[in-house]
């Protein structure tokens, strides 16, 4: 018996053979593969683990910037009224009468200023520490994902805070330098507006369209006697206004090194093209805010009896600011019944009272019923020489499509506008939801520059 199956062995021995292989080489794959399915799982869970802690790491610095800029409203308030001082413009208007006009000027001067500075420092401040934040984030997210085996230098509270101290920089140094060529701008533009001249909602767009586009180096610079420019009023490189220059560390703390790479890649994020298109929508979305909010200040106007005026004051910019006059001799190109005693009359209704009114963020006497739709960040304000009131009166249109036009038709004079303008800071600049601060922290652009910017360094470091 035991012959027999010896001999069926023997005779069957490649078959045997092979089926052996076959069978354990099955087995063994299927071992394989069930290893290889577990590191797969457990590769999947690790880097769905990753990505949510990623998420909410995310989410919780997106949180911080923008609690950080909410803290920092205060701050860009106080800067603004320091540089550009109404109170003593106001008390200069009680104590020195005989001087009102000049006084009134340079109100003017500072209203638009102050305006202009809120939407410009909102939008520069949200920016940069959305940027600053961002970056910091990533690098502590790097060093979140290690193994643990890397001995490089990990972002210890020291280095953040060393990291941080350039919002001090922004506020203390940089935001007053913002300001002050923002001012020279305004200046520029503002200095031939006659304060009796009435300006529409439309009209009042164009002039802060002409000092975006003098900030952005596309306006006319003011030359001297010689024909060149007199003084640059182009805001310098985002950064400068940022950072100090950071110099590279005389010693070789790890430390050191990798807060100065820090402050250089910031630096360079600063300088970028998506940063400058990003800064570019904000300014936009700041000033078309502002205008909404100005739009409330219009009265609506009457239908019957309007007067034709086909002047375009922005086309007059050039002319009114080489062209020194006095504001007597100027009140004939307003309109042709305007007085001097009229023009007294029109600089002396804004008092002190309409300040303080403004200031407290409180609606003014007038109250429109009609609200306004600013374009979008990314459009274009037509051309200044498409802006003149029309006479409604000889317009066959039906009492709605009147009433859509009324807010663009309707103008106030300037000295009626400059304690609007000066006071509006208070409300745009405000921590509460609805205003300014809100609404550019919210935007979309932003959003994706801050993604982007956490996406590039949420990286393990590099030896």
């Amino acid at each position: 018996m035991f012959s027999r199956f010896r001999d069926f062995l023997y005779r069957h021995r490649r078959k045997f053979y092979i089926g052996g292989a076959i069978i354990g080489g099955a087995a063994l794959l299927s071992r394989y593969a069930e290893k290889k399915l577990l590191e797969w799982h457990d590769r999947q869970t690790r880097m769905l683990i990753e990505r949510q802690k990623k998420r909410q790491h995310y989410d919780n610095t997106v949180r911080t910037s923008c609690a950080t800029v909410l803290s920092l409203s205060g701050s860009m308030k106080e800067v603004i009224g320091r540089e550009l001082d109404a109170d003593t413009l106001l008390q200069a208007l009680r104590d020195q009468p005989q001087h009102k006009r000049n006084i009134w000027e340079q109100l003017k001067v500072v209203g638009f200023s102050r305006a202009a500075c809120a939407v410009y420092v909102g939008s520069l401040v949200c920016a940069a520490i959305r940027v600053q934040l961002m970056l910091l984030g990533g690098y502590t997210f790097g060093e979140l994902i290690t193994t643990g085996q890397d001995p490089r230098t990990p972002i210890t509270q020291s280095l953040q805070q060393k990291y941080l101290a350039a919002v001090h920089y922004l506020v203390e140094q940089g935001t007053p330098r913002l300001v002050s060529q923002v001012t020279k701008a305004v200046t520029h533009i503002t200095a031939g507006l006659p304060l009796n001249r009435s300006l529409t909602l439309p009209q009042l767009e164009a002039i802060f369209h002409e000092i975006r586009l003098t900030l952005a180096g596309e306006g006319i610079e003011p030359e001297n006697t010689s024909g060149r420019p007199e003084k640059k009023l182009t805001a310098e490189q985002w950064s400068s206004y940022v950072l100090c220059v950071p110099h590279p560390p005389e010693g070789d703390s790890e430390e050191d090194r990798i807060l100065y790479n820090m402050l250089v890649e910031t630096s360079d994020v600063l300088d970028s093209e998506d940063f400058n298109s990003t800064m570019d929508t904000l300014i936009q979305h700041g000033i078309n805010t502002l205008l909404d909010r100005l739009a409330d200040f219009y009265p609506s106007p009457k239908f019957n009896g309007v007067t034709t005026s086909s002047e375009n004051w922005v086309d007059n910019i050039s002319r009114d600011t080489e062209t020194t006059k006095t504001l007597s001799s100027i009140s004939d190109v307003s309109s042709p019944t305007t007085t001097a005693d009229s023009l007294t009359n029109d600089i002396s209704a804004p008092t002190t009272s309409q300040y303080s009114v403004i200031h407290n963020n409180t609606a003014a006497a007038t109250t429109p019923s009609i609200t306004t739709t600013t374009a979008s960040p990314t459009t274009t304000p037509p051309p200044a020489t498409q802006y003149s009131t029309t006479n409604t009166s000889s317009l066959d249109a039906s009492p709605l499509s009147n009433a859509a036009t009324s807010i663009n038709t309707s103008s106030l004079p300037v000295a009626k506008l400059v304690p609007v303008v000066s006071g509006i800071v208070h409300g745009a600049l405000s921590p509460a939801q609805g205003h300014l601060l809100h609404k550019l922290l919210s935007n979309d652009k932003l959003d994706t520059l801050g993604a982007n910017v956490y996406e590039a360094f949420a990286v393990p470091r590099a030896e």
